[in-house]
């Protein structure tokens, strides 16, 4: 069933101002691919590109095993000496869904990084190596300085790039933006103003064990307790859910201490231990979300003044396909709170939160276009993997983690679940198209004990978007605060009484039974 009776103003406000609800709601995926800056692709015929041939996929090597670092600067010391045809040569042209190498125009996109300096004076990796599983890619994000040519002095200038690699080594993507915006150190992101310092103490755990022991940090309410207490599940990025120029994970679990429910925010294994992650012979969700979210559950059920069967697993967007498995893995859990939850199959995930991204601001550039239709055709060969009706594809990147999850749908998933659910979505998600919600709500209102709400103006992180401050691509502000107090009040039993029936129940918050 589909829910369409009422969703104009759902629909509508999906789209009202949807460049920046975009920006802060990709960040917080934690699993945004920059897949090239070809939207400034010029036509001008680039001899090397045609003299190039890309390198053909390897799938016979052992997963990463060569120095990724290395090879992410080889690739960007080739365009600094002006060697585009061993550029080229590096790149994995069928992940860019492209018909030649030509149309990366690495050329015009170097110049845009160099920005008309021509001396590069070194080239630094500036944050951990980043695995993401879902595309079997190695993310490598340098810091390059330039000289100032011809004005000794001037201050060098930094610029940002993002390479990621494919298991056999080749470039799989690569992505520019200046100091300003995302790629580059993220400005201090204060603590929210509703988590009172006075009110939680925060120290530091450990969770799991060798060789997967990650770090992180424990928000407690001050007090005698017992509390009840709240995993978030850790994904793709560090404990704090960097987003943009906020600190997402990091203002849930302060806010919920300061409303007194204790919060667990952890390092994820694809963050903590990138390379290690990668180089696996097979990475599945259970190695990449699951295992240490039910080892965080286990630590919080033997720390005193946490009352033991009020534990709760939070999983935001793309960490919602985990977390449904984690509560069918432990059916002691309290509770399982779904914030702006993907749907769907998973091999389906990536080209379906980049057609939303292309079509939020109702400009589909033609890299965006290209960009879908290339992920289309891979889910498309994936499916037919799965259903067994084609041989693994020659792609150079493994498929072993979707295989892992044939026919599983979380939204569907969580119909047996006997854990009560809390699902909360923004209608200006910018991340999931609204077929996800409608998705989710459609399946929770067969629930005797399931919960709902959507925010008006609100972004995949819980962001209220007319609220941020700051350019779009850096917008500065704070999970709100009313979604924390609705997170608390549902923890506590005072939730609005109404059925969801229709629309107008939705956003002012429903029970399913």
């Amino acid at each position: 069933m589909r829910i369409r009776p009422g969703t104009w103003r759902l629909r509508a406000a999906w789209f009202t101002h949807a460049g920046l609800a975009a920006v802060v709601g990709l960040a917080g995926s934690g699993l945004v691919v920059l897949v090239g800056l070809t939207l400034l692709v010029d036509r001008l015929a680039v001899p090397a590109c045609e003299a190039a041939s890309p390198t053909p996929p390897n799938q016979e090597a052992a997963p990463f095993a060569f120095d990724p670092e290395a090879r992410a600067q080889a690739f960007v010391q080739a365009m600094a000496s002006n060697d585009f045809q061993t550029a080229y040569g590096m790149v994995a042209l069928e992940e860019f869904g492209s018909a030649s190498l030509c149309e990366l125009n690495l050329e015009h996109f170097w110049r845009a990084v160099a920005n008309g300096h021509t001396t590069l004076l070194s080239v630094e990796r500036f944050s951990p190596l980043v695995y993401a599983a879902v595309y079997d890619y190695l993310s490598i994000r340098l810091r390059l300085t330039f000289g100032a040519d011809g004005e000794p002095e001037q201050p060098a200038r930094e610029a940002y790039i993002e390479v990621l690699l494919t298991p056999d080594g080749r470039t799989a993507s690569y992505g520019y933006f200046s100091v300003l915006t995302q790629l580059g150190p993220p400005p201090e992101s204060p603590p929210p103003p509703y988590a009172a310092a006075d009110s939680f103490a925060e120290s530091q755990v450990t969770v799991g064990t060798a060789p997967w022991e990650l770090g992180g940090t424990l928000a407690m309410p001050r007090g005698a307790g017992p509390f009840p207490a709240i995993v978030i599940l850790g994904t793709g990025g560090g404990r704090d859910g960097v987003e943009g120029a906020n600190k997402r994970d990091r203002d849930f679990a302060q806010g919920l201490a300061a409303h007194g429910v204790a919060a667990l925010r952890y390092d994820s294994r694809p963050w903590a231990y990138g390379l290690e992650a990668a180089r696996q012979p097979e990475f599945t969700m259970a190695d990449e979300t699951v295992d240490d979210a039910l080892a965080a559950v286990a630590l919080l059920r033997q720390m005193p003044r946490i009352d033991p069967e009020r534990i709760y697993v939070l999983g935001i967007g793309f960490a919602s396909f985990a977390s449904v498995r984690v509560a069918h893995l432990d059916s002691e859990l309290a509770g399982l709170i779904l914030i702006s939850p993907s749907a769907g199959l998973i091999w389906d995930w990536a080209w379906r939160a980049h057609q939303e991204r292309a079509d939020v601001d109702e400009f589909v550039t033609e890299q965006e276009a290209r960009d879908v239709k290339m992920l289309k055709a891979r889910a498309a060969t994936i499916a037919a993997v799965a259903a067994g009706t084609a041989p693994p594809p020659d792609l150079g990147v493994r498929i072993d983690y979707h295989l892992n999850l044939v026919t599983y749908r979380p939204e569907r998933a969580s119909r047996t679940l006997k854990t009560p659910i809390l699902a909360l979505f923004g209608d200006r998600d910018g991340v999931v198209p609204i077929e996800d919600p409608e998705a989710w709500i459609s399946n929770l209102l067969g629930r005797a004990d399931a919960a709902i709400r959507v925010y008006e103006g609100h972004s995949h992180g819980m962001f209220d978007v007319l609220k941020m401050s700051g350019p779009e691509t850096r917008g500065q502000g704070h999970v709100d605060e009313e979604v924390i107090v609705d997170i608390v009040a549902w923890i506590k039993g005072d939730w609005p009484r109404q059925t969801c029936q229709g629309l107008e129940a939705w956003y002012a918050g429903c029970r399913t039974g």
